[in-house]
């Protein structure tokens, strides 16, 4: 090769190329190197264009060896086309190594869902677990997954430590920088940011986010770029790592990721397993209905939110002529949308129309008029169903309510809708699709940080519906007048900071039915609002600064006058023309009274809140179906009691508060009332002595308080003068009392006193809080008359809370009278003995319910119950005992007064008189900080349905599980036939989970965990005790267990056939996985899958050789952290350090041969400073999808 000699001319020049042959050589080196430590470990190899690069490179300098002088250099052209075909290398993300095509386990063909979940998270944990990296995109089309596998990434962090801070943001569309830092803020834990200033706030997340150190932030649901500094994102930061997913790929480069992985649709076999899933049919259908499944499918184009969506719609579905009729109208909707997106939302429209009726049509809708990712309340979504007149036939509030719930459940069982308990949610694809259906008649700007009011020209004649809630409005042009004649329904609720709205923007809003203002800033509003004369609805609640109304009696046609909470409202013109009003709430206002007659115009309300009310008003109000009202005279509320008592149609729902100080009563409503909440609740606070009467009627004496006879919950609070509930008044007539709370009554002992027990028959729950002197809730009778009726009879419920002079919750002698009881709750209750007192009760064991039982900080209770007790006790199904300190054993032996005679291996002879135990429903047994607790049990119990067990903090039991010789001379029965999980933390002296005894096995168990056990040894005793069989057993997870030398005994192993994750986690003294050589059974039998070891430093190698070929399922090793690692997996019996495999050495000896590991697709080796080979022979992992070794 010709070489260039210096010159005066050309010394740029080739100072230049001398700078790039430098950085050429030195991307050589790097790359050579890290090909050589793959080679070593003798699991991938380098791609072909990187061998060829090399080998150019070589070429290169072995022509020029003086390359490096002033008077040899190579030709500057071949040094520029070396250096882009390594810079395109690495700007295509192809690294160095090959990626072998990943092999479908065909057993897990029915499966590929979970499959290809898998595919998508092992290749994002490979970019995330390494250092190559900082910003990584994630994308692909709406409803494809992105979300899904985020979230369990996210979870996988989260679980191990390493990952130090892991951030979860979710963006959405509609985002801003502010909102942004909120959330940013919030999920650090540091609460509510209080800075306004948009820089200051991004300058205190930058310090923050860097004094945090490793941290993952989660960008979820990104729909544009936004600057990483302007939101306070530390961008350049050591050990700070940047996730987002997106729609779009545009968005990954503009936030210049690093690595893109787009998450492609399901193949078609793997979105036919999940139809199939979630079709869920019981009945077979026929091959022709079958070819139609395969055609609908198709054209869910292999996205999971379709494929559900259409699944879901079609369940119970068996008549081939309407899966056609499906299929033909699947492939006939079409929305018009470009790009990828139109596939998506045809599909989603269709169960869209599948709906069927213009109302359930209609509700759905109105869900996508609230922000993106909004959590709906379910009540405040069928009041705005009933607002805009979508149950118009139905005449009653309740039948409102009840359709609107139909609907809602309807909507979540087709997947339109999600359910979130007390709130519903919108997916924002099923979003999309809906605004796309309104995207002709609406404006939907919610939640959207807008400054000011969409300008005019958005405001077409079309329009019937305009959403703007939930905004930051502050600008509102003066002569704005948009014309919208159809426009019925406009959401301002939550969105205006400016004080006024002009006049002129009404007035052309002729069509106008629903408006909502409330939680605005005004302070009056504009006189256009008086013209609007078909309007149905005006909610202005929580309008703190609104001062007076325009005249409103031209509103003939208003059905609803919300102005709840409007502090400074004092009056409301023309309320008395508004005749065809069903809903009035002012309470909370300036407005103390009504003018007297108003009430007599609205003869149509439902639901009336108001502070305070004429009762002869009440008397024609014939549909009233609920009152909120409040008085400040005993008196007149009396009045009011005695006409709403004799009038047929009396208010349904109530919640009656009376507060004798200050001679201040309310009746106030629960919140759940107006929506339909069948709850009549009376609350009486009183210090002085106060008469209770049902039915309408004083009978003299103090201060007489008149109660409704139908109340169905009665509270009591502060009553000074009571010592029972007959102080207070007569409850014999209370027939539909359901709930009883009594709180802070200083001087009550007794809820039922001396005297004949009278019948509550419907009450269901007791709750007592705080009586310092209550000493039981019936006086004990030591000889009841035979007959007795059954005073509580469909009693359910039982708690007490901070009553320290009670010893019992319910005396033997008293549990005829609770024959339903099927849970007690007793906390903080100092001087609790026991939960039943006295000798075992006179009647039939089915005869007593209980299910449930909790106790927690009653330090002086020993024991839960005496055994002769628990025949009694058949239907247990849950018990949770926590911070008792005294507590010495659960369930104790017959009463022999002993203390420490308990069953240990030391002692373990049982009485003659003792028998054993069965609890045959008991399912969960959690025993939580108990540092005295030296048995679950005395006598041998029989649990075939337990399922969990929990001992957190437990305290001087050496085993939780014994099985005595003298009652089991054969192979013992299964004690625990349902156990599932048993969890173990902080037991001190803890050294076997199952000891001494005959073999006996745990059919169900799945799941162990023992988490800082200073003394624990082993899961089992060692040999020659014959090991335990657990059929089912698939998870063991050992942490902070110091005195652990082994996680299990090899010879245990075959008797663990399922066994598919061991974690060890910070266990000093740990030194193998497995303990001696492998057991005699077939490959097959082991079936270990993953594994987990972390900070275990005294474990000096994972496996030897001869273990291999029965851990021929392992797909997943993960090892961080380990001082004293050498090698993963040793020499046949070497023992001999540093005898490794190489590229210098790697002749095995004789004695060795190669391995083979064909599921293993995951190999994370992290932080282990002693580590000298993974392997001592050749190894092969055909695989082998992400190796990471840092």
């Amino acid at each position: 090769m010709r070489s260039h000699p210096n010159t005066e001319d050309n010394f740029e020049v080739n100072r230049a190329l001398k700078r790039k042959l430098e950085l050429l050589y030195s991307k050589r080196n790097i790359a050579r190197d890290e090909l050589e430590f793959a080679a070593s470990l003798s699991l991938k190899n380098p791609i072909m264009e990187v061998v060829n690069w090399l080998a150019n490179v070589e070429k290169l300098r072995n022509d020029c060896p003086e390359a490096a002088s002033k008077d040899c250099l190579p030709p500057h052209q071949q040094v520029e086309i070396l250096m882009h075909e390594v810079e395109d290398l690495m700007r295509q993300g192809k690294g160095l190594f090959e990626v072998r095509e990943t092999k479908v386990n065909k057993l897990l063909e029915d499966e590929m869902v979970e499959e290809a979940f898998k595919r998508n998270t092992t290749k994002i944990l490979e970019h995330l677990v390494g250092n190559q990296i900082s910003r990584l995109g994630i994308y692909g089309m709406g409803g494809v997954g992105k979300t899904t596998i985020m979230v369990h990434i996210h979870n996988r962090l989260l679980e191990e430590a390493n990952y130090g801070n892991v951030l979860w943001i979710t963006v959405s569309q509609d985002f801003n920088i502010e909102r942004l830092q909120d959330a940013i803020w919030k999920e650090l834990g540091l609460g509510i940011l209080k800075e306004k200033d948009v820089r200051r706030r991004a300058a205190m997340l930058c310090n923050c986010s860097m004094e945090r150190g490793k941290s993952t932030i989660i960008f979820d649901d990104v729909w544009e770029r936004f600057d990483l500094k302007e939101v306070g994102i530390p961008v350049r930061a050591d050990g700070i790592k940047l996730v987002l997913t997106t729609r779009s790929i545009e968005v990954c480069r503009h936030m210049q990721c690093q690595e893109m992985i787009k998450i492609e649709p399901l193949s078609h076999k793997e979105a036919e397993s999940l139809f199939w899933e979630e079709l869920n049919l019981e009945v077979a259908l026929t091959l022709e209905t079958k070819i139609i499944v395969k055609f609908i499918v198709n054209e869910c184009v292999g996205l999971p939110l379709a494929i559900i969506t259409m699944a879901t719609s079609m369940r119970g579905v068996t008549d081939v002529f309407e899966w056609k009729d499906c299929l033909k109208k699947l492939r006939e909707s079409d929305m018009g949308q470009t790009y990828m997106e139109k596939v998506v939302l045809k599909r989603l429209e269709f169960n869209y129309n599948r709906l069927g009726k213009h109302e359930v049509q209609q509700c759905f809708l109105s869900c996508a008029l609230y922000p993106e990712d909004e959590l709906i309340d379910k009540f405040e979504l069928i009041e705005f169903f009933i607002d805009q007149g979508l149950f118009g036939q139905l005449e009653t509030r309740e039948e409102q309510y009840c359709r609107g719930r139909t609907i809602l459940n309807k909507l979540a069982n087709v997947c339109l809708l999600e359910d979130h308990g007390s709130d519903m949610k919108m997916h924002d694809l099923i979003r999309d699709m809906a605004l796309h259906v309104m995207s002709a008649i609406s404006i939907v700007k919610a939640g959207k940080g807008l400054k000011r009011i969409p300008y005019e020209e958005y405001w077409t004649d079309t329009l019937e519906k305009v959403s703007l809630m939930q905004n930051d409005i502050r600008e509102f042009p003066l002569n704005m007048s948009p014309n919208c004649p159809k426009l019925s329904t406009f959401l301002l609720n939550k969105s205006l900071l400016c004080d006024v709205v002009p006049d002129s923007f009404f007035k052309q809003l002729w069509g106008l039915k629903v408006l909502n203002l409330s939680g605005c800033n005004l302070r009056e509003l504009p006189n256009s609002i008086s013209d609007l004369v078909h309007l149905t609805i005006l909610s202005l609640g929580f309008c703190q600064e609104l001062r007076c109304t325009p005249y409103l009696g031209k509103l003939r046609y208003l059905r609803k006058l919300d102005v709840f909470s409007c502090v400074k409202l004092e009056a409301i013109k023309g309320l008395e023309m508004l005749v065809n009003l069903t809903f009035l709430d002012i309470a909370y206002t300036r407005i103390k009274r009504l003018p007297k007659g108003t009430l007599k115009a609205l003869l149509k309300l439902q639901y009336l809140s108001v502070q305070a009310v004429n009762e002869e008003d009440t008397i024609k109000l014939w549909a009233l179906e609920t009152l909120d009202c409040q008085f400040e005279d005993v008196d007149d509320f009396n009045k009011l009691v005695r006409v709403v008592s004799k009038q047929e149609n009396n208010p349904r729902y109530y919640k009656l508060h009376i507060c004798q100080e200050r001679l201040r009563t309310c009746w106030d409503l629960s919140e759940e009332a107006q929506f339909g909440n069948r709850e009549r609740s009376v609350h009486i606070k009183t210090r002085s002595h106060a008469i209770v009467s049902t039915g309408g009627e004083s009978n003299g004496g103090g201060i007489c308080i008149l109660i409704p006879q139908d109340v169905q919950k009665l509270t009591a609070s502060n009553c000074d003068g009571a010592t029972n509930l007959s102080d207070i008044g007569p409850l014999e007539n209370l027939e539909d009392l359901r709930v009883l709370k009594i709180y802070q009554c200083p001087k009550l002992k007794y809820l039922f006193g001396h005297g004949p027990i009278f019948s509550l028959p419907h009450l269901r729950e007791i709750k007592i809080n705080e009586c310092k002197e209550m000493v039981g809730i019936i006086v004990v009778v030591t000889s009841p008359p035979p007959h007795q009726p059954l005073a509580f009879l469909s009693l359910e419920y039982i708690s007490i809370f901070g009553c320290n002079k009670i010893k019992r919750v319910v005396e033997s002698e008293g549990l005829p009278y609770f024959p339903n009881l099927r849970k007690i709750d007793v906390c903080y209750c100092e001087n609790m003995e026991e939960i039943i007192g006295g000798p075992s009760p006179y009647m039939l064991v089915e005869e007593i319910s209980l299910e449930w039982l909790h106790v927690h900080s009653c330090h002086n209770m020993r024991q839960i119950f005496p055994h002769e007790l628990l025949l009694h006790f058949q239907n247990l199904q849950n018990i949770q005992v926590s911070d008792c300190k005294g507590m010495v054993e659960i369930l104790s032996e017959a009463r022999q007064g002993q203390e420490g005679s308990i069953m240990t291996p030391v002692n373990k002879t049982l009485s003659s008189f003792q028998s054993s135990i069965s609890l045959p429903k008991l399912y969960s047994l959690s025993l939580h900080y108990l540092p005295q607790l030296k048995s679950i049990c005395e006598v041998p119990t029989t649990c075939h349905s337990l399922e969990f067990l929990e001992v957190l903090r437990g305290g001087q039991d050496e085993e939780i599980i014994n099985i005595h010789d003298s009652l089991a001379p054969t192979p013992a029965p299964p004690l625990f036939l349902s156990l599932r999980e048993l969890s173990l933390s902080n037991c001190p002296k803890l050294k076997y989970l199952f000891g001494h005894g005959p073999k006996f096995f745990l059919p169900h168990l799945q799941y162990i965990r023992i988490d800082e056990c200073e003394e624990m040894v082993g899961i089992t005793s060692p040999p020659p005790q014959p090991p335990s069989a657990f059929p089912s057993l698939e998870v063991i997870t050992i942490r902070k267990c110091d005195k652990m030398k082994r996680a299990v005994e090899s010879e245990w192993l075959p008797h663990c056939p399922n066994l598919r994750e061991i974690a060890l986690i910070y266990c000093e003294n740990m030194e193998e996985i497995f303990r001696g050589p492998p057991p005699y059974v077939s490959v097959e039998e082991i079936s270990l899958e993953w594994l987990w070891v972390e900070e275990c430093h005294n474990i000096r190698k994972l496996f030897s050789h001869e273990w291999m070929l029965h851990l021929q399922n392992l797909r997943t090793i993960d090892v961080t952290c380990c001082k004293g690692m050498v090698k993963m997996i040793s020499g046949a019996g070497q023992g001999q350090e540093g005898s490794i495999t190489t590229p210098v050495n790697n002749t095995p000896s004789f004695s060795q041969s190669s391995i083979s590991l064909p599921k293993l697709n995951c190999l994370f080796l992290r932080n282990l400073l002693q580590l000298k080979s993974i392997c001592e022979v050749p190894i092969t992992c055909n695989s082998m999808e992400g190796l990471v070794v840092s």
